[in-house]
């Protein structure tokens, strides 16, 4: 065969194939058909997979959804711990309080008890201004509307409760002798809401909302308050000595005439 002709046929087989590979491609674009879309990787598009809140025949409960193991230990999205970073490594600060926090070991930080099932006296975390300043801001959000800016049960919501909603400067919360009294019952309440006897809501936990240390930042807010309207008042500058001495007045005054004691209602604490 001729050199020409043999290039010629060369190239025509390069075509060929060329053709052959850009076809089905081709045939994709802009095609209509009423049938279902091709799948080269049929897998991805239909992965074996269970979708949230979905039924299943597969499990005899019907839960697509499948509560932990017996047994099973948090540890968080990072296998990060103290001993394996460098003095320096403030970055890392967020990451090891998730897994802290996943964990819960701490039974007194995050339940608010002691090992004996007691209510812990005082709170478990160091108490500091920005402590502070974090829980008058969460108490403010989602305590005040209640309890009042105060805290003394006076709040816009408070107000039309259908029963009394106590002051926390009642004794109870202030004598730590009694559960009321402990930093771990505020906490507690806090987290989890308070019952009536037949199982009805006093009031609801925001445990959904709060995260532990936020919550001891509140039960920190609380203390401020009580020791703000229990302390001497003539230490305090003249304008909010006045300004306490009509809370505390308030405080003094109890419940409107009618109303039932707080205590005797067993409202929310």
């Amino acid at each position: 065969m001729r050199p020409a002709i043999r290039q010629f046929v060369r190239a025509s087989v390069c075509v060929a194939a060329l053709l052959g590979v850009a076809a089905p491609l081709a045939g994709c674009r802009g095609e209509r058909s009423e049938k279902p879309p091709r799948q080269f990787f049929p897998d991805m598009d239909d992965s074996p997979k269970f979708k949230p809140q979905t039924e299943t025949e597969f499990f005899a409960d019907g839960r697509a959804m499948r509560p932990p193991e017996d047994g099973t230990v948090a540890f968080g999205a990072f296998m990060l711990d103290e001993s394996m970073l460098p003095e320096d490594a403030d970055w890392a600060e967020p990451f090891l309080l998730e897994r802290e926090e996943a964990l819960a070991g701490d039974t007194a930080l995050y339940v608010g008890l002691t090992e004996g099932g007691e209510f812990v006296q005082r709170m478990p975390v160091a108490v500091d201004q920005a402590l502070l300043e974090r829980g008058a801001e969460r108490y403010n959000i989602y305590c005040a509307a209640c309890h009042g800016y105060e805290g003394d049960g006076l709040g816009t919501v408070g107000r039309r409760w259908s029963a009394p909603v106590p002051s926390y400067h009642d004794e109870k919360y202030l004598d730590r002798s009694l559960d009321t009294g402990t930093d771990g019952y505020m906490f507690h309440i806090a987290r989890n809401g308070l019952k009536h006897p037949d199982g009805r809501y006093r009031m609801p936990g925001y445990g959904h909302a709060l995260t532990a240390r936020d919550t001891w930042a509140i039960v920190a807010h609380i203390r401020v308050l009580q020791e703000a309207l229990n302390n001497d008042i003539d230490d305090l500058p003249p304008e909010e000595a006045r300004r306490l001495r009509e809370l505390r007045g308030r405080a003094d005054a109890g419940p409107a005439d009618g109303a039932a004691d707080p205590a005797e209602k067993g409202a929310a604490g």
